[in-house]
């Protein structure tokens, strides 16, 4: 998890959103470090006469992962992944690496995970041995709607959360 974060950090430092962060486009090398690939996605944004330039394909990345915003379900509005989509998908990823399951493991079709997304409706809670209730509370945060009255963590604090849970699992 925390590679993941550094690896978004730094990406969105850089001005590079990558706008299909999953489970399958984080690879695990040989000395067990994770790395973020799969950038077919990704948005470089740049300030042009003050005004910002994206380049991205139309298309989300993998359903499960993907922020709501990033599915336009009137088919209306222009789909562009921000560092917003992006943390996003990394609370799905968090909940992936620390239940060992996909987001919505349960949905069978990928129909009801839609259904599921366009209703509001997040990943059941896991067992409390596999997630505490500081995990799922910031992982809650990272899949707040746009315009909530809580916006989603940043890329410092989630930095700062994964930091502080590994100091926690170093003292047990």
């Amino acid at each position: 998890v925390s590679d993941v974060a550094a690896g978004l950090q730094y990406l969105h430092s850089r001005s590079v959103v990558h706008g299909d962060l999953s489970g399958p486009n984080v690879l695990i090398d040989d000395n067990g470090r994770a790395c973020i690939c799969d950038f077919g996605l990704s948005t470089l944004l740049t300030q042009l006469g003050g005004s910002t330039f994206a380049t991205t394909h139309q298309h989300p990345g993998t359903l499960r992962w993907t922020a709501p915003e990033l599915l336009d379900f009137q088919g209306s509005a222009p789909i562009i992944p921000s560092p917003r989509s992006d943390v996003y998908s990394f609370g799905r990823i968090m909940l992936q690496i620390l239940t060992g399951k996909v987001p919505y493991h349960y949905c069978t079709r990928e129909g009801q995970v839609m259904h599921a997304i366009s209703k509001g409706e997040i990943p059941k809670r896991p067992r409390q041995e596999l997630v505490t209730d500081r995990q799922w509370s910031f992982m809650q945060r990272c899949w707040m709607p746009l315009g909530a009255d809580e916006p989603r963590p940043g890329d410092e604090e989630i930095v700062e959360f994964v930091r502080q849970e590994l100091v926690n699992i170093a003292r047990v």
